[in-house]
C-alpha cells in the first residue's frame, strides 16, 4: 500500500517454518509495533497456527491509516489460526509508554507464556515514537527497551528486529540505539514512567482480552477495579514534532505533505496476489445470490434510510466515526416496510468501530409475546445481504464464498430453529428468520445465544447508545410514520435501561 513492498517478517518467518526444518523452530511469534496495523503479516498467517501475530496500533475505528477495520480487537484469525492474530487497536493518538506497558502486562506476555514461541520476530517500525509527524504518539526510547527486555525472556532469547517505519531520524536513532543496548545486554535500562495509561487503553485492553479469552486462559480473569481506575486525566497538550521552534514543525508539515505526494498514486494501484496488474471479476456465488430477493429487517441505526445506504452505496452520516465500503451491488432497495415483532431490543457494548464510545441495538434472538420492537424492512438481494452481513460483523465484503448462501436461507426458512450462528466471531453473527412478507423471507442479524447470555450475566455490558447513534433511530422511527418525535424517544430509554 505503498510504505512496504517486500513483507520482510513474514518472507522471513515463512522460511523458517517452511524451508528450513532442521532448525526445529515450529512456533514464531511476529510483535508488529509500528504505529500502522500489520495488514500484510496478519493476511499472511491468517489461518497458521504456527504463528501468533500481535500488531498494536492506532486505529481510531478505522478512520487512522490504513483507514478500514482488518485492525479492529474482533479480527481474531480464521480457522486453525483462529486465536492466533492479536490486534490492539487504539482509539486515540498520543499513547505512551504506560499504554503500551500496559498492553505488553495484561495481553502479550500473558499469551506469550501460553505460546511459548521457539523465536521471536519484531517489526520494529519506530513510528509510535516521541517526535514522529506520522505517527503521533509518544512512546520513548525508555518505553521501547522495556517493551523489548520484557519480550527477551522468551524463547531462550532468540529474537530479531527487523527496522520498519518511522518518519523523524532522531526518534528513529534514539529508539533503535537504546534497542540495540537491550541487545547487547551491556547496559541496564535507564529511565522510569510515572504516568497512567488513558481510560482508553484500558478499555481496549478488557475489549480484546474478553475476544480472545475462549482461545487463551490465562485473559478470562478480569482485571482488578483498582487497576483500572488508573487513568491519564487527559490528553497531554505536548507538540508531535520533536522541537518546540516553529522550523520544526513546519519540517514535520512538509515531511507529511511529502509522504502524501508519493502514497497518492500507489493508493491506487490493484494487484492480484500474484503482482500482476488485474481486474476484479465477480465471484459465481454473487450471480447467483443476485438473483434472490430478500427482505433485511433492520431495528437499529439502519431504520434510518440513509444510514443504511451507507451499507449498500458506501460512505457515511454524521456521527458516525468512519465511512462504510458499500456493497458490490450499489442498487437501492426496491422496496421498503415497516413492522412490529415479539422481541426485546437492547443496548449492549462499550463502543463500536462505527460509532465509538456507547452501545448499540441488539435484538434477543428469542421471540416473546410481551416484547416489542419496531423494524424496518428493506428488500434487497441475498447477495447485498451477505454484504451487510460482513461489514455489520467488521469483515472484507471481498469474499470467495458467502457467509449466508442458499442452503443456510432453505435450512432457516424450513425448520426449527429459526436461526443461525453464521460466523465463529462477530457481534451480529446470529442471522434470524423473522416470517415471509409478499412471498420473500425475512431476515435480521442479532447477537449469538451465548453473547445473550453474556449480556444477562454481566460479562458483557449493557449500555445506553450515544447521542448520535440514538438520534438516527429517532429519525428513522419517526420518518417511518410509527412514532412520534416522544414516543420514539421513550422506546430506546426503555430499551436502554429495562433489564434482559
Amino acid at each position: 500500500m505503498g510504505f512496504c513492498l517486500f513483507n520482510n517478517v513474514a518472507v522471513a518467518a515463512s522460511f523458517l517454518l517452511n524451508e528450513r526444518p532442521e532448525l526445529g523452530i515450529k512456533k514464531i511469534l511476529i510483535v508488529d509495533w509500528d504505529v500502522h496495523h500489520g495488514n500484510g503479516t496478519q493476511k499472511m498467517f491468517w489461518k497458521d497456527s504456527r504463528v501468533l501475530f500481535f500488531s498494536v496500533h492506532r486505529h481510531e475505528f478505522g478512520s487512522f491509516y490504513p483507514a478500514n477495520d482488518d485492525g479492529f480487537y474482533t479480527m481474531i484469525g480464521e480457522g486453525p489460526g483462529a486465536g492466533y492474530n492479536i490486534n490492539v487497536p487504539w482509539e486515540n493518538g498520543q499513547c505512551g509508554d504506560a499504554d503500551y506497558l500496559a498492553v505488553w502486562d495484561h495481553i502479550l506476555i500473558p499469551v506469550s507464556k501460553e505460546f511459548n514461541p521457539d523465536i521471536i520476530i519484531i517489526s520494529a517500525g519506530f513510528d509510535a515514537a516521541l517526535g514522529d509527524p506520522l505517527g503521533g504518539c509518544r512512546v520513548s526510547p525508555y518505553g521501547y527497551s522495556v517493551m523489548l527486555k520484557k519480550l527477551m525472556s522468551f524463547a531462550q532469547g532468540k529474537i530479531v528486529l527487523a527496522l520498519e517505519g518511522g518518519y523523524n531520524l532522531d526518534s528513529i536513532a534514539n529508539s533503535a540505539l537504546a534497542c540495540v543496548e537491550v541487545l547487547l545486554e551491556d547496559k541496564p535500562i535507564a529511565g522510569s514512567t510515572e504516568a497512567y495509561p488513558f481510560e482508553s487503553t484500558w478499555r481496549v485492553i478488557q475489549a480484546v482480552r474478553h475476544e480472545l479469552s475462549d482461545f487463551w486462559p490465562t485473559l478470562a480473569d478480569k482485571l482488578p477495579a483498582n487497576l483500572i481506575s488508573q487513568t491519564a486525566a487527559s490528553f497531554p497538550n505536548i507538540l508531535i514534532s520533536s522541537s518546540d521552534s516553529e522550523a520544526e514543525e513546519d519540517n514535520g508539515t512538509q515531511r507529511l505533505k511529502d509522504l502524501e505526494e508519493v502514497l497518492q498514486p500507489l493508493s491506487k494501484l490493484k494487484v492480484d496476489e500474484d503482482g500482476q496488474d488485474k481486474v476484479a471479476t465477480p465471484n459465481p456465488w454473487r450471480s447467483e445470490l443476485s438473483k434472490i430477493d430478500v427482505w433485511y429487517a433492520a431495528f437499529g441505526s439502519n431504520m434510518w434510510k440513509p444510514r443504511f445506504l451507507c451499507y449498500i452505496e458506501g460512505g457515511q452520516v454524521g456521527g458516525m466515526q468512519k465511512p462504510c465500503s458499500g456493497s458490490m451491488d450499489r442498487t437501492p432497495p426496491k422496496e421498503i416496510v415497516w413492522k412490529s415483532y415479539p422481541y426485546r431490543l437492547f443496548f449492549g457494548r462499550e463502543s463500536s468501530s462505527s460509532w465509538g464510545p456507547g452501545g448499540v441495538a441488539f435484538l434477543d434472538p428469542e421471540s416473546k409475546s410481551q416484547d416489542k420492537a419496531y423494524l424496518c424492512l428493506y428488500r434487497i438481494t441475498l447477495e447485498q445481504f451477505n454484504d451487510v452481513l460482513a461489514q455489520e460483523n467488521v469483515l472484507s465484503r471481498d469474499m470467495t464464498s458467502p457467509l449466508f448462501d442458499l442452503a443456510a436461507l432453505t435450512s432457516i426458512t424450513s425448520k426449527e430453529p429459526k436461526f443461525l450462528d453464521v460466523l465463529r466471531r462477530g457481534w451480529y453473527r446470529n442471522v434470524v428468520y423473522l416470517g415471509n412478507e409478499d412471498n420473500f423471507p425475512i431476515l435480521t442479524m442479532t447477537c449469538s445465544h451465548l453473547d445473550l447470555k453474556s449480556f444477562k450475566s454481566g460479562e458483557l455490558p449493557l449500555k445506553g447508545p450515544c447521542k448520535a447513534y440514538a438520534a438516527t433511530l429517532i429519525k428513522g422511527l419517526v420518518g417511518g410514520g410509527l412514532l412520534s418525535e416522544e414516543e420514539a424517544m421513550a422506546y430506546i430509554q426503555e430499551a436502554s435501561t429495562k433489564p434482559l
